[in-house]
């Protein structure tokens, strides 16, 4: 498995339920108001190509690997129990 990052901008409608039950259904942890970790067994462009069929064709996505050089703070709860449980690789 490898952990991802997820950051997303939805622009006119918005749709934020959908693809927040998606990033969920996936064990996502949502870190920011628009920014997840997922860990996956999918590539990063598998993951942005899956999560783009959520999202109308105006938004943005970035997914990017999240390495073990991170540093954050003020992150919603429950961050830092899923770090330690879905650890990035070496």
């Amino acid at each position: 498995m490898t952990t991802y990052t997820v950051s997303y901008d939805l622009n006119n409608q918005k749709d934020y339920p959908r693809l927040w039950a998606e990033l969920e259904r996936l064990g996502g942890q949502r870190t920011q108001n628009s920014y997840w970790l997922v860990s996956v067994g999918n590539t990063a462009k598998e993951l942005h190509d899956h999560l783009k069929s959520f999202m109308d064709g105006d938004d943005a996505l970035w997914v990017t690997e999240l390495t073990r050089n991170h540093y954050y703070s003020k992150a919603k709860a429950g961050t830092n129990n899923w770090i330690e449980s879905h650890p990035p690789a070496r």
